[in-house]
């Protein structure tokens, strides 16, 4: 039986967790639309499953198969500018730390690299702050 898809978000959650305490909170949402929209706290690191990119011409029923799975780290933060930018700074420095090279489960997955986020976006005070890891996947 493969192993459930999504499982690695909540790999990231607590290992995140283990990693960084000086934030608020650190939870697992559907979108940044989720993040923006609802109620938050700040600091705050949230993390958003992207997508998958499937190597290669196609997959196969039988065999195991390589996916390369992309999730969000988002830092969120309130605040002036000049004090937000250092603080969601310090975070994002951490999240990386954090996450760039580990594994969460060998059998499963490589190490997670680094790719090119999305652009920060700000709202009234509010700062998002995004990372993007890509994990290859074995299903």
């Amino acid at each position: 039986m493969r192993p459930d898809h999504l499982a690695l978000g909540q790999l990231i959650v607590a290992q995140l967790k283990t990693q960084i305490s000086d934030v608020r909170q650190i939870v697992q949402r559907g979108e940044l639309s989720d993040v923006t929209s609802g109620e938050q706290v700040s600091p705050s690191l949230y993390v958003i499953y992207v997508r998958d990119v499937i190597p290669g011409d196609g997959q196969s029923m039988e065999a195991q198969n390589h996916i390369l799975q992309q999730w969000m780290v988002v830092v969120a933060y309130q605040g002036g500018a000049d004090q937000m930018l250092a603080k969601a700074g310090e975070l994002l420095a951490k999240a990386r730390a954090a996450l760039l090279g580990w594994t969460p489960d060998a059998a499963l997955y490589e190490p997670l690299q680094a790719s090119t986020p999305p652009a920060a976006a700000y709202m009234s005070d509010w700062g998002y702050f995004p990372l993007l890891f890509t994990a290859d996947f074995y299903a």
